[in-house]
């Protein structure tokens, strides 16, 4: 379709099923050596059934809520996955050819307590082990929040230019290096 000044859109409403905390996991790694190099990035979306089962669920759901009685005037055909769309292998497969991150990209080098292993930043937003380095953005969630992440990673941005400032006024030194193994989990 293309848009313009005449360009008239009908009214209507519109459900969007989301997994707000999916249990699978992706990862980030490094792809060689090189730093110039771009990490290598695996979603690996559905790699746990629950999520998928909970999307099917969820998509199942919004139409038994957009099919109430209450939107008869307003309801129109439905557009995704579209009413052909029954058995539950068809609304996988609409989910696998229609699954998206949604852009809440969280979480892959976290923040946590020192006897977490496998938290690349402690409280302070420090990288472990790297002197002068800190991580100010959703990247450093100990795990996704179960909605919009814009304003949450404002509010660690504004904690991060505070620990800098306070760091700066009382010119703290990095945490105690952890090994170099313990760094690259």
């Amino acid at each position: 379709m293309q848009l313009g000044r005449r360009t008239r859109f009908k009214s209507g409403f519109s459900a969007q099923i989301v997994a707000c905390r999916p249990k699978s996991e992706g990862r980030v790694r490094l792809r060689s050596a090189n730093p110039k190099d771009k990490p290598k990035i695996e979603g690996l979306y559905l790699d746990d059934e629950a999520d998928l089962r909970a999307l099917r669920e969820g998509i199942k759901l919004g139409r038994e809520i957009c099919n109430a009685p209450a939107f008869d005037a307003v309801r129109g055909d439905e557009k995704f996955p579209g009413a052909d769309v029954k058995t539950d292998a068809q609304i996988d497969e609409y989910i696998r050819s229609s699954l998206h991150s949604a852009n809440a990209l969280t979480s892959s080098c976290r923040m946590g307590a020192d006897a977490d292993a496998d938290a690349v930043l402690d409280a302070q937003l420090r990288v472990r082990g790297v002197r002068g380095l800190r991580v100010a953005d959703s990247s450093a969630m100990p795990r996704i929040i179960g909605g919009q992440t814009q304003a949450p990673t404002y509010m660690l941005a504004e904690k991060a230019a505070d620990l800098i400032l306070a760091a700066r006024a009382h010119k703290e030194d990095a945490p105690a290096a952890r090994s170099a193994m313990a760094v690259m989990v």
